[in-house]
């Protein structure tokens, strides 16, 4: 098969698995729906990192991938497990920065029944 041909048939397969997941996962319950949302989120990224920057990938790898009934599961679950790494030093952050930007009280509405007494260690 050409470069061509290899993406053509891969991004036909991720086209039709995502087609098939997509339906399945609106069969679901919704609360089954939200607890599998960054699983749906890793398909996603990986369908459309397949399918619309394919060219950038080296073409044995799209070949490769080929050979599975089921493309999508293959890369979603890899990535899925690449991603699960522990994130607190960069949640740290992002709680530092919302306190020390001060933009938060601009761009989002403040409680109105909060009282800044209700703060301090003994709250947690």
């Amino acid at each position: 098969m050409t470069a061509d041909e290899v993406r053509e048939a891969l991004g036909q397969k991720l086209k039709d698995r995502w087609s098939e997941y997509s339906a399945e996962m609106l069969r679901r319950p919704p609360a089954e729906i939200f607890e599998r949302a960054n699983e749906i989120a890793a398909a996603r990224f990986c369908c459309d990192q397949l399918t619309e920057s394919s060219i950038s990938y080296p073409v044995e790898y799209l070949e490769y991938l080929l050979r599975f009934e089921d493309p999508l599961s293959v890369v979603r679950d890899q990535w899925a497990s690449d991603q699960n790494v522990d994130c607190s030093d960069e949640f740290e952050h992002a709680l530092w920065m919302i306190q020390n930007d001060s933009t938060a009280e601009q761009d989002y509405p403040l409680d109105p029944e909060w009282k800044p007494e209700q703060t301090g260690p003994s709250m947690c």
